[in-house]
């Protein structure tokens, strides 16, 4: 049970995915009900007794079902924050008040002819324009939906939201009411005493293609929920009502009548059970957790207590506290798994929140609403950063994060950042020194976007947590052993020395948040993680009132072209010319390996080679030049090199392009798995020249030299 507690799958009705047993059900219940409803029609316009207490009871069982469903899917809505949850959570508050209006109106129910100043067509246009909105809002709901997978629980308040929707469905029912009722006159007579005139067929035909295209979109909208599947079993018996109760029958108070609402009364239903089951299983799962978790701690007092008793036993206290070190273990894997997947999940929604936020502000015009969508971008971005560190802090502990050192230049990271950076220290004058440290042409052994992350995070916290007119210092020294210490320094307010231990921890900000700096309190132990796991070192110097100073180090590396300066008599052994040529494309985002590249082609001159230093641009390019040859780095800034090579193979004109992987990643596991799905060759770095010019000959066709 606490595995299934932990899983990042949410088990509601709006994001399990429906399953076959849940198909088969719901697939018997709409052929029962079609059985019923065949068997019905030929009997459909058979006069039968008016019963006036079926009205009452009926409407009231029907506004008690949809009120209940309507109020379970607000919950769910304030948990997921799906936007289509709170539309379809509306269209059954909307039914329910429909139903009422409905009730109130119906001739010789509470007066002759009804309640509300209604008249003879009042009760027949709020059924119609009932029965015509709902399958609006399912359609709304539908088209909303994120491919059933709203998973996560963002912050903030989901009161507003509901509050809106309320007042609005409570709007649209009140007008339609007031249509039907004091503005009867306005619409044509669809009903003569209890039968219908010739202009109820294109009314009720409207309202009957409402409800079969909501049920079309609901089978386009794929893969399907639990709950997307049993709100088509809903629209069937929908479209099962109204043709009864409207389209078969003669009139009220004929089988057709009765046994539409019947169907009506089934349709409100469906989802109501199921959300009601779904609850008490979700119920139950607490208990037995909350058991679970009394069981676990009664263990561990009792557990607690036996090690007291033994304390004297040396050998046995060092058993047990083993074993508690294995359990603390095990509990950090699975928070980390959990951490993992929940924050994966989180970032569905944010999708939303961000996209539609970012919408919105291209088109309000006010400042004030304004003011409110940027604050909404502003809480959505800092959720995003958050859920990213958690993300990157879990892989790192549960060792999934993939990592590609090589040799990366300093000055080339070092710039990068800075540009990135310049904006913000500019908005509060702080000024920029580099002291010579984005001109360094030392190479250190990392990873190149990890290290770009580090350094960011440095830079970012210098900037932020510095004085209004201050100054950072980015510097770059020779360390011991080989290595190369990189500074980042600012005139901030300083850390006192018994805070600097805590800067590392997780969540711990030593108060910076009470002085409204923003932040997670997550970035520098993320860095610490990084750079550890990058074989590297980060420390800080700092005294209150004097600033600050954080550095990391590593250790150095032989650039690429270097490597090849010192082999160049290998290189220069290598033909100058072959009949071999063509387009190469280069999708590498490391320069001073596309440097090397560069110089190792240019002993080709029937080779054209053109860069790429993002995965997406390199695709870009390879539709554009239909390349003879790719090159392809595997770690890519922005997307995966295993994902443009699934992009490639799955383009009909370039899956037959071959493809030559150059990946500092030597895992055998890695390398096969890459040559199994189609790879022409995969070379790791460093690269070996001879080798690589050797598989270029082989590769690439011959071409004949051109004239002139």
């Amino acid at each position: 049970m606490a595995r299934e507690l932990t899983d990042g799958r949410l088990v509601f009705l709006s994001t399990l995915p429906a399953g076959r047993g849940e198909r088969r059900l719901a697939l018997t219940v709409v052929l029962v009900s079609a059985a019923i409803f065949l068997s019905a029609v030929p009997f459909a316009k058979m006069p039968l007794a008016q019963i006036s207490a079926f009205i009452p009871i009926y409407e009231s069982a029907l506004v008690i079902n949809d009120l209940i469903t309507a109020g379970l899917l607000f919950g769910q809505f304030s948990f997921l924050r799906s936007r289509a949850l709170c539309v379809l959570a509306s269209g059954y508050l909307f039914t329910a008040l429909m139903t009422v209006s409905h009730a109130l109106t119906f001739p010789g129910l509470f007066s002759p002819t009804g309640l509300l100043g209604a008249g003879p067509q009042s009760t027949a246009w709020l059924y119609m324009l009932w029965h015509g909105g709902f399958p609006l809002l399912v359609i709304a709901y539908a088209l909303l939906k994120d491919a059933g997978r709203e998973t996560g629980r963002p912050r903030g308040r989901a009161g507003v939201a509901v509050l809106a929707s309320l007042a609005a469905v409570f709007v649209v029912a009140g007008g339609l009411t007031l249509l039907a009722t004091a503005g009867q006159d306005v619409l044509p007579a669809i009903m003569q005493g209890n039968h219908y005139t010739p202009a109820m067929t294109l009314v009720r035909s409207s309202t009957w293609v409402l409800s079969l295209l909501a049920l079309a979109v609901l089978w386009w909208r794929r893969p399907h929920a639990v709950l997307d599947l049993w709100l088509m079993v809903v629209m069937c018996a929908w479209l099962f009502d109204i043709a009864l109760a409207a389209v078969f029958n003669a009139g009220r108070f004929d089988l057709g009548f009765y046994a539409g609402r019947i169907y009506g009364l089934l349709a409100a239903s469906f989802v109501l059970m199921v959300l009601l089951l779904e609850n008490g299983k979700l119920y139950a799962r607490l208990v037995e957790a909350h058991e679970s978790e009394r069981r676990e701690r009664q263990r561990v007092q009792e557990r607690t207590t036996e090690l007291t008793a033994v304390n004297a036993e040396l050998a046995t206290e060092v058993t047990e506290r083993r074993r508690a070190e294995a359990e603390a273990e095990a509990a950090n894997r699975a928070k980390s798994e959990f951490l993992s997947r929940m924050s994966h999940e989180l970032r569905t929604p944010l999708n939303a929140i961000l996209g539609f936020a970012q919408l919105l502000e291209l088109e309000v015009r006010q400042p004030a609403d304004r003011e409110s969508v940027e604050q909404i971008l502003k809480g959505g971005r800092h959720l995003l950063g958050l859920i990213n560190e958690i993300l990157e802090i879990a892989r790192i502990e549960s060792g999934q994060l993939p990592l590609s050192p090589e040799p990366v230049p300093v000055g080339d990271a070092i710039q990068r950042v800075l540009d990135l950076a310049r904006p913000l220290a500019a908005a509060r004058g702080i000024e920029l020194d580099t002291t010579g440290a984005a001109l360094h042409p030392r190479h250190v052994w990392a990873d190149q976007q990890r290290l770009q992350q580090v350094l960011l995070n440095l830079v970012s916290n210098g900037i932020k947590y510095n004085r209004d007119g201050g100054r950072l210092t980015v510097a770059c020294d020779v360390a011991q052993d080989g290595r190369l210490r990189i500074r980042v320094t600012d005139t901030g307010p300083g850390i006192a020395p018994a805070l600097q231990e805590r800067l590392f921890q997780p969540f711990d900000r030593l108060g910076a948040e009470q002085r409204g700096v923003e932040g997670t309190g997550l970035g520098l132990a993320l860095s610490k993680r990084l750079v550890e796991a990058m074989g590297g070192t980060i420390g800080v110097e700092s005294q209150p009132s004097a600033g600050s100073t954080f550095w990391v180090e590593f250790l150095q590396a032989e650039s690429p072209v270097a490597r090849q300066e010192r082999s160049e008599s290998d290189v220069t052994a290598l033909p100058t010319s072959s009949e071999q040529g063509g387009t190469v494309l280069y999708i590498e985002d490391n320069l001073s390996n596309l440097r090397l590249v560069e110089r190792t082609m240019s002993r080709r001159p029937r080779v054209k080679l053109i860069p790429a230093m993002q995965g997406r641009l390199g695709l870009a390019l390879a539709r554009q030049h239909r390349p003879d040859l790719i090159l392809l780095d595997l770690h890519l800034p922005d997307i995966s090199g295993e994902e443009v090579l699934r992009e490639l193979h799955g383009d009909p004109e370039l899956r037959q392009t071959p493809v030559i992987v150059l990946s500092a990643d030597a895992t055998p596991g890695q390398v096969q798995r890459l040559l199994a799905t189609g790879v022409r060759a995969y070379l790791t770095k460093p690269l070996d020249v001879r080798q690589f010019v050797a598989l270029l000959d082989e590769t690439l066709p011959a071409r004949e030299m051109p004239d002139g």
